[in-house]
């Protein structure tokens, strides 16, 4: 656990405070901040999947196929992932000689701009508590066909308990500071006046896994059997979870 305090004290004469508004009371204001590290318990891998076909039912069928072994494989690693998907699209697809404008007047699907098949994409999210596994799911993606399979973060399913942890030796901590603050200024601390929380938790740190290939075509049919996935074995860096606050403490007459 790492900690660090910032300290302001405000000692200031009860009429220079009164003209700006504010509280006239002396007081010795002070921020700190506790940052505690914790393992993730939580992983994301994406991916797309894409299929091909002379129609759009071809394509699609294409795609779903490949989706579900996908899926069946991944279910072989963590069997309660929770998988999603986050978008679809089918796409035509046309001769390289077709030369259509976005912006400028539309042209029929005939003869250089004739439709010649369609692709279906889809994009796949899977969240998973085997956190060590997730760079093993990747792989395992990326032999089975999945395009641009990576693990996108790893995360804290909940941090409540751990924020409140935070508060608490944050809190302390700031008392500390605010005690030093007084005997250094020959004043005697009172009691708290407000207490502020000013804490934000962005993204977590995360590590990359990426199949570098742009496609990975899926293993022969059996037999025989399919190896096993490449293992990637991964030691996620730990979540750290800051929880920041501002205590107005009064001073003693």
């Amino acid at each position: 656990m790492r900690r660090f305090a910032s300290v302001l004290p405000l000692l200031m004469p009860s009429a220079v405070i009164a003209q700006t508004g504010e509280d006239p009371r002396p007081r010795i204001i002070v921020s700190s901040a506790a940052t505690i590290p914790s393992p993730p318990d939580r992983a994301v891998v994406s991916f797309s999947v894409h299929g091909e076909g002379t129609t759009s039912d071809e394509a699609v069928r294409a795609m779903v196929a490949k989706r579900d072994a996908i899926e069946k494989g991944l279910a072989g690693i963590s069997a309660g992932s929770d998988i999603r998907a986050a978008q679809i699209g089918i796409a035509e697809v046309r001769g390289r000689d077709c030369n259509r404008n976005t912006y400028g007047n539309p042209r029929l699907s005939t003869g250089e701009c004739a439709i010649v098949g369609y692709t279906a994409d889809i994009q796949m999210e899977v969240r998973t508590a085997a956190v060590n596994e997730a760079g093993t799911m990747v792989s395992l993606a990326g032999r089975l066909g999945a395009t641009n399979p990576r693990i996108d973060r790893f995360f804290l399913a909940e941090d409540k308990e751990i924020r409140r942890r935070g508060v608490v030796q944050a809190l302390a901590e700031a008392k500390l500071q605010a005690e030093a603050i007084a005997r250094a200024s020959g004043v005697r601390l009172g009691g708290v006046l407000s207490v502020s929380n000013l804490s934000f938790n962005g993204p977590g740190p995360y590590d990359d896994i990426v199949v570098t290939a742009q496609h990975a075509s899926a293993p022969p049919p059996p037999p025989p059997p399919p190896p096993p996935p490449v293992a990637v074995e991964l030691k996620p860096r730990a979540i750290e979870t800051q929880v920041k606050v501002q205590v107005v403490y009064a001073i003693q007459p």
